[in-house]
C-alpha cells in the first residue's frame, strides 16, 4: 500500500476520511446494547482522541488551502477571527 506525496491535500483528506470511518465504527459499537460500561468508556476515550486527530487534520488542511484574491493573485487562506 504505497502512497505518493505528490498531492499532500489528497493524503490529508484520506486520513480525515479514515478518522470519520473509525468514528462511525465506534459510534455503532457504543449504540450496541451488549456493551459493558468499561468498554463504553474505553470506546468513548478512543472516539474523543480520533475526533481530536480529525479536527487537527482539518485545521492543517484548511491552512493549506489557497484562495484567489480580488486582484487574481494566490494567497494562503486565513480564517477571519
Amino acid at each position: 500500500m504505497a502512497k505518493t506525496n505528490t498531492d499532500s491535500t489528497e493524503v490529508n483528506e484520506s486520513t480525515i476520511e479514515q478518522s470519520f470511518e473509525t468514528l462511525e465504527e465506534i459510534i455503532s459499537k457504543l449504540e450496541s446494547s451488549d456493551i459493558s460500561l468499561d468498554e463504553s468508556f474505553t470506546l468513548y476515550k478512543a472516539g474523543m482522541e480520533e475526533l481530536q486527530h480529525a479536527n487537527a487534520k482539518i485545521e492543517q488542511t484548511k491552512k493549506a488551502v489557497l484562495a484567489i484574491s480580488k486582484d487574481g493573485t494566490l494567497e494562503v487562506f486565513e480564517e477571519d477571527e
